[in-house]
This record gives structure tokens, sequence and C-alpha cells, in this order.
């Protein structure tokens, strides 16, 4: 009966698909949330976020940052807000 009862491999094995689970979800939230340069460039990293996860993700994470836009902070100074 030791078939059944869980043993420390199985607990690794979950605790690593808990940890994709984690990065596979931060990818997908920030392919949604940023700009990228290209117009059809998060449409693409979307379906392969989708389609092809596990070597979608890694992909995203490592090459993502050079084709995102980069962020600027332009206040607008001149509006007032008026009480």
């Amino acid at each position: 009966m030791d078939l059944i009862t869980p043993g420390h491999g199985l607990l690794f094995w979950q605790l690593s698909v808990l940890f994709y689970l984690g990065f596979w979800v931060y990818a997908l939230f920030d392919c949604v949330r940023n700009e990228f340069r290209g117009p059809n460039q998060k449409l693409i990293w979307i379906i392969l976020l989708l389609f092809a996860p596990v070597i979608g993700t890694f992909l995203y994470l490592s090459m993502s940052s050079s084709s995102k836009e980069k962020r600027r902070f332009y206040p607008d100074f001149n509006k007032v807000v008026k009480k």
C-alpha cells in the first residue's frame, strides 16, 4: 500500500506546479496590462501564453522587456481642481 500514501516526491511536484502557475498568471496579467511597440505583439504574446503555456511563459518573461513600451510619467500641472 505504499503507492497510495503520498511521499515527498508528490509534495515536490505540487509545489513546482503551484510555482509555475504563479509565473503563468503573472505573465498573463503583465501582458494584458502593458503596451507594446508593435501593433500585434500583445495578441501574439497572449496567444503564445494560452496555447503554449510552458514555453510561452518563460519566453515572455525573458524576452518581453525589450518589446514593451517604456512607461513615462507626464503630469499635467495646468489642470487645476476647483472645490
